[in-house]
């Protein structure tokens, strides 16, 4: 299997990626700060630098519309630098734009999260402009929320029209993307979260699919796939519960989520892509201390010096 590359520029530029924040401004503030992408004043700092977050921003920590209003001004202020933001769709999101049941929202996060319905709306007139999307590629990686299974690709690519040689033997990521985020805008825009096969969930998560879609896929699912790490791939959703990353196939799936929330531990790990195109993976060693790790992957035992 091959793929494009085709936007050599971005590929070039600094990335950093982080994965599910679940309203944990805190933690959220750190790792953009240790990034250096914005300073005390919370305003960007990154110059040219591409910070994507692969989704579920929202509920469980206490800080949901804060965490968003933050991602949205870094968003609009970027540019200004040559940087950029870009801002995932996750399956919590998801349940926002869907409604109407908002008990998730009302009674499993605390303090609940405020106008849950007001904030849905918002993010559903963000997918129709395109700044909220459910996929995003620098030419060399494919960037979603849970990552896409070969079987779904597959569906995607017939959607496309895509000649049977083409499905099997070359992936263009830049049409693929395309047409997850226009596919993706015309299901929200109708109310439909459930049919198609980006939206499908595996008995992983309690659904009813043979497999799960780019919001809904399992890392436990997707790793052991034989053909999912054909495209390269970055993603959240699965929390690793622990201070480290977790990735397969030579660093060919990667998945960003260690657990942001505390819930989860309160873990603060980042992802970043040197313009050189090295892989590191930043921790916070101990979420009471100021002291972080940084290390190649790929070369676990070589700490980058900062």
């Amino acid at each position: 299997m091959t793929f494009s590359s085709y936007n050599m520029e971005t590929v070039t530029k600094r990335r950093v990626v982080v994965g599910d924040i679940h309203g944990e401004l805190t933690g959220l503030t750190a790792i953009l700060r240790h990034a250096k992408l914005i300073g005390p004043s919370g305003k960007w700092t990154g110059g040219e630098t591409v910070l994507i977050q692969t989704g579920d921003v929202v509920d469980r920590g206490p800080c949901t519309w804060e965490c968003v209003r933050l991602l949205r001004e870094l968003q609009r202020q970027a540019p200004e630098f040559g940087g950029e933001v870009v801002r995932l769709c996750g399956n919590h999101e998801l349940w926002l734009m869907r409604g109407p049941d908002f008990f998730y929202f009302a009674e499993q996060t605390r303090p609940p999260v405020a106008e849950p319905e007001k904030l849905g709306e918002e993010l559903k007139a963000e997918v129709a402009i395109g700044i909220l999307k459910a996929a995003h590629t620098d030419g060399c990686r494919l960037y979603t929320h849970a990552g896409l299974r070969s079987k779904v690709k597959a569906k995607l690519l017939e959607e496309m029209g895509a000649p049977n040689n083409i499905r099997k033997n070359r992936v263009d990521l830049i049409a693929l993307v395309k047409h997850i985020n226009d596919k993706f805008q015309e299901l929200v825009a109708r109310g439909e979260f459930e049919r198609h096969p980006m939206f499908w969930i595996d008995k992983t998560r309690n659904g009813g699919d043979p497999i799960g879609g780019i919001f809904w896929c399992d890392y436990r699912s997707i790793s052991p796939s034989e053909r999912a790490f054909e495209i390269p791939q970055i993603f959240g959703h699965t929390p690793s519960f622990k201070n480290e990353l977790q990735h397969s196939h030579s660093l060919k799936l990667i998945n960003v989520d260690a657990g942001m929330t505390e819930d989860y531990g309160g873990y603060r790990v980042y992802l970043e892509i040197t313009s050189e195109g090295e892989i590191v993976q930043h921790a916070l060693k101990k979420r009471t201390s100021t002291r972080w790790s940084s290390v190649v992957l790929g070369r676990e035992a070589e700490t980058v010096k900062k």
